[in-house]
Order: C-alpha cells, then structure tokens, then sequence
C-alpha cells in the first residue's frame, strides 16, 4: 500500500488573489413601501407611478469601490398619496449592460406593429 503525503503548495507571491469585498448590485425599498403592500390573497400588489428619476456617480476606494446609484421616486395612484424612494445601487459594467437592454427595448417597442389590446384604446 503506498503512504499519500500532502504537499502545502506555495503561493507565487506576485500574484495576489483577489480579496476585497465586491458589494452586490441591489435595489433598495423602504419599510413604508412594503407596508403599503396589501396582504390580501387575491392582491397582487401595488402599483405605483414612476415620478423621476435621479442618479450619481460614486467612487470610494476604501469601501464601495466604483458605483452607480440611481433613485426611482415612486407615488400612489388615485386615492392613496404615498410617495416612496426606490434606489438601485450596481456596478458600473451592471449600470452599462442595463442601459444596453432599455436601449435595445426602446428599439423594439418603436418598430413593434400594434397589438389587439393596444389597437382598443
């Protein structure tokens, strides 16, 4: 029966692993928000008007590193009168390939022939 022995091996010390923490790409709602939210088994939420739309830029070396934060403001419709702050926080490549999809949607919907529940309005 041969013996196994392990064998620690040594890191090359010029290349250094990737250790700093990546933070998630979110999107953040407030408390109200989800209390806002009817419970009811037959609900299927709430919906909401997307008021504006506001963002920065961000860059902090020592915890976030390169972001994107972008605030949705949303409000109640109809009777209700809430108002509620939606943030999106993503890296710049997720902020990148984000605009790509809205770019390539808007495409679409411009060159999208008229559906039967859109010709009834």
């Amino acid at each position: 029966m041969k013996s196994r022995s392990v064998q620690r091996t040594r890191r090359d010390p010029a290349v250094t692993p990737n250790r700093r923490w990546r933070p998630l790409n979110t999107m953040n709602f407030p408390q109200a928000l989800r209390d806002a939210i009817p419970t009811l088994a037959r609900c299927w939420g709430r919906c909401l008007v997307l008021t504006s739309i506001t963002g920065r830029a961000l860059n902090d070396p020592i915890f976030w590193g390169k972001r994107v934060r972008v605030k949705f403001q949303v409000e109640e419709s109809g009777k209700l009168t809430g108002k509620f702050d939606v943030w999106m926080d993503v890296d710049p490549e997720a902020a990148r390939g984000l605009a790509r999809t809205l770019n390539q949607l808007a495409d679409e919907a411009e060159k999208a022939p008229p559906t039967a529940e859109s010709a009834a309005v």
